[in-house]
């Protein structure tokens, strides 16, 4: 399975076009081979896009989407982040294991 955070231009394509690569992101979210990952802030983020007039996405696309992503996806909670003094005073290994466990799903 591959898991993903999802750029909000690449789900307006998606929902704009049916035949691009975008749209076959959507497929493979429904199908559970790629699981979104998301926090609330992404989620509100997508919402505020989506229902923007320029798009014209009905209320019903837009929640039928951010529906989906909520039940095939994981959301992450934000963690605080490390003042840059205290970074600046790791040694490299610590360093290294500080960003591991950052990125280490």
């Amino acid at each position: 399975m591959i898991r993903a955070v999802i750029d909000t231009n690449v789900l307006v394509s998606a929902m704009i076009s049916s035949a691009g690569n975008e749209s076959l992101l959507i497929m493979a979210v429904n199908q559970g081979l790629v699981t979104p990952y998301f926090s609330l802030e992404i989620l509100q983020e997508y919402s505020d896009v989506f229902l923007r007039p320029k798009f014209g996405f009905s209320a019903e696309d837009v929640d039928a989407l951010l529906e989906l992503l909520r039940l095939r996806g994981t959301l992450l909670q934000p963690t605080p982040i490390t003042p840059v003094s205290r970074i600046r005073m790791m040694t490299n290994s610590s360093l290294v294991l500080w960003l591991g466990k950052l990125i280490s799903w």
